[in-house]
């Protein structure tokens, strides 16, 4: 229950909806999670000839952890009605505007699941016609800092498919198939009609094969409108004449339905996460959401109470402050309505005086409000890059805003930290060729280079389906090193937050081109990868959020730690993937810890062996795990690990099992021996926990 929502319960508790080998499922919504670690994978045992009994982690929620560094980005945010923007919805089929249409969720193959329209007739008919419309077309697209066109793609509202199956019947059992086959869609069509003798009927279903790739989502099928006619020309197809329509999905964007979000919000908590960073992408937190009338600011109540939900509930927020607002633009007016204005009709970032002192106005606005529950304020995401500065990315245009915001946060809210706008991609070569010049430097850099001194947060977002075998990951923490020695050389005193961060296991893999990395992985492989850089971040010193924590169903590239299985509507039920539960072990595996220095050695094993030290109060720990390219199957590796002190006790914890086991020791001088350690190819946790 919400203190700014008395009597309303916006986030529901999960109740268990079964049972399984003991273990509750609590049901969030349609999405069901085991109160446990599943058996990713099994493990017979953590070392050589070790018979001791492997036993489940007790997992703890994000209250009961009193530190971790692992957080996850939000796919938007609950909302109010009057901020539940949804232009696609199918009843624009019937509403008989020719600038309207609808969409169907994408999918990341034009032949992976078919898409359909039914239309119910409230009295049945005599017809003759079916036509499908495309929408007229709109302003056209000259905005540099909005999406553009996926290579081959067709605007919102002229996808037809390549191929349609049209049936009708008068008591939806038995159907009759007034055509079938290819359409002959060019780009240049403006409808589809289908011509038949006279029929009685009740109901029309079209279903569309071989999906049209739309806007930057992949393939959908997406039209203005379906006409049926009857033999005197009149459309029957009217939400004014009484016909209802349903459809098997529709694509809500990267919003998703307010449901969703009223259902799944509390996942953070379960997941054991200590962050949630929000505001990044398009959120009721934004300025363009947050100041819809000039002067009059105002945060939508239920995003305001999801807030306080996590907060309450012992997670850290990040809140990224930005966009652009077209109140304070030439043009205040939005000419592509039938798409959502983040990030297809981007405002302008501020550059004018009086937009900067608005955006100052937001700033100040916001952490006041925030002042008590935010810990991080940063300014701008992703702002290297034209769709999320709404321009062409200027450095001088950004520390304009960065001047005007780091004062006021620093005012109004002393506590909270000041994070520099995380940007897209990371300085993958700084270890191999050192600083460039001035001259030379990448926007990142040069913003580093300005504002080393005046923030405390430094965030970046390195992978996106990066090959584990590529330099930038191979190098990765070489990089960071490199980064922060040459941060600190100019007055920087503060922590990095790998702010973002995806691998995605798409079933079926999305179609190319496309705009993220070469890497496939299947789901384990996934969770292999999360495991891996979850722990390295955690080693480093580094925050580390993963992009997204429930993603949505409506975009091709997996960012998800949920499954997507076939669209629905009005909601796809969303699953938990491997990399749910892996993430889920570590949050509690890692409560506590920290990078430490302390004397270790590792014998045996392969050549690609990453080793690194942790501590916890009142315990050391290493991490190991095998790198490179990682597969489902992975029988382990033995070595030696050796660290410096008589250990009473160590014990192994596989963080895809989420089983731990005693190991057994041996005196070796003045350190302490672990035989036969089976390490695989994702991380592998032993502690040293110091005698009581």
């Amino acid at each position: 229950m919400s203190r700014h929502q008395p009597g309303i319960e916006l986030f529901p508790d999960p109740a268990v909806s079964a049972v399984c080998a003991g273990i509750p499922i609590l049901a969030y919504g349609d999405t069901h999670v085991l109160q446990a670690s599943p058996d990713l994978v099994e493990p017979e045992s953590l070392q050589a000839g070790n018979t001791s009994a492997c036993r489940k982690l007790v997992l703890k929620r994000s209250a009961e952890i009193g530190f971790n560094q692992l957080g996850g980005t939000t796919p938007r945010m609950p909302r109010t009605v009057a901020n539940d923007y949804r232009p696609l919805e199918p009843i624009h089929l019937l509403d008989g505007d020719p600038t309207t249409c609808w969409c169907s969720r994408s999918v990341a193959q034009p032949d992976a699941e078919p898409a359909w329209i039914r239309l119910d007739l409230p009295v049945e008919r005599e017809i003759s016609r079916i036509v499908l419309r495309k929408r007229v077309p709109g302003a056209p697209r000259n905005q540099v800092g909005s999406m553009r066109l996926d290579q081959g793609a067709v605007e919102i509202g002229m996808a037809l498919p390549g191929v349609l199956d049209i049936r009708v019947s008068r008591d939806a059992m038995t159907w009759d198939t007034v055509f079938a086959g290819e359409t002959g869609d060019t780009p240049e069509c403006r409808e589809f009609v289908c011509e038949f003798p006279a029929r009685a009927a009740k109901q029309v279903w079209i279903i569309g094969q071989r999906l049209a790739r739309v806007e930057n989502w992949h393939f959908s099928f997406s039209i203005a409108a379906v006409e049926v006619l009857d033999g005197q020309g009149r459309n029957l197809a009217l939400a004014s004449r009484g016909t209802g329509v349903t459809v098997s999905s529709t694509n809500h964007s990267m919003g998703q339905t307010r449901e969703e979000h009223h259902r799944l919000w509390p996942l953070f908590t379960d997941l054991g996460l200590k962050w949630a960073r929000i505001g990044y992408h398009d959120d009721p937190v934004n300025w363009h959401w947050v100041e819809q009338e000039k002067g009059v600011l105002a945060v939508d109540p239920e995003a305001d109470a999801a807030i306080t939900y996590l907060v309450e509930r012992g997670v850290d927020i990040v809140l990224a402050l930005g966009f652009g607002n077209r109140l304070y633009q030439g043009d205040p007016v939005r000419h592509l309505p039938q798409l959502w204005e983040w990030y297809y009709e981007n405002p302008e970032p501020p550059t004018a005086p009086e937009a900067l002192a608005a955006w100052g106005n937001y700033v100040r606005f916001m952490c006041r409000k925030y002042r008590d529950r935010v810990k991080v304020f940063e300014v701008w995401n992703e702002w290297n890059i034209p769709v999320y500065w709404g321009a062409e990315p200027n450095l001088e245009h950004y520390l304009a805003i960065a001047r005007v915001a780091i004062p006021i946060i620093r005012e109004e809210c002393p506590e909270a930290r000041v994070m520099l706008g995380s940007v897209s991609g990371f300085c993958h070569d700084l270890a191999r060729n050192g600083v460039p010049e001035p001259g030379q430097r990448s926007l990142f850099l040069g913003a580093v280079a300005a504002l080393a001194r005046d923030v405390d947060i430094i965030g970046w977002h390195p992978f996106y389906q990066t090959d584990p075998e590529s330099p930038a990951y191979r190098e990765y923490a070489a990089n960071i090193r490199a980064f922060r020695e040459w941060a600190e050389s100019l007055g920087f005193k503060g922590e990095c937050m790998a702010s973002e961060y995806n691998w995605g296991a798409g079933y079926p893999q999305p179609a190319k081109p496309h705009w993220w990395g070469t890497c496939t992985c299947s789901e384990l492989e996934k969770a292999k990868l999360v495991a891996r850089i979850s722990t390295l971040h955690t080693a480093l010193g580094i925050g580390s959020f993963f992009c997204e924590v429930w993603g949505n169903p409506t975009y091709p590239l997996d960012l998800s730690l949920m499954r997507r299985a076939f669209n629905a509507d009005p909601i796809t039920p969303l699953q938990p993937q491997a990399a749910y539960y892996a993430m889920r072990n570590l949050a509690t595996a890692l409560d506590g810890c920290r990078p430490a220095a302390f004397e270790y050695t590792v014998t045996g094993g392969p050549a690609d062996l990453e080793v690194h030290p942790l501590a916890r109060p009142g315990e050391r720990m290493v991490a190991l795990w095998q790198t490179g390219k990682v597969a489902d199957d992975c029988a382990g590796t033995a070595v030696d690990l050796r660290v410096a002190g008589r250990q009473q006790r160590a014990v192994g914890y596989d963080c895809l099992s989420g089983c731990e086991q005693e190991l057994t020791t041996e005196t070796d001088g003045d350190g302490t021996r672990v035989r036969g350690l089976l390490v695989r190819d994702y991380p592998l946790l032993v502690r040293f926990p110091a005698a009581k």
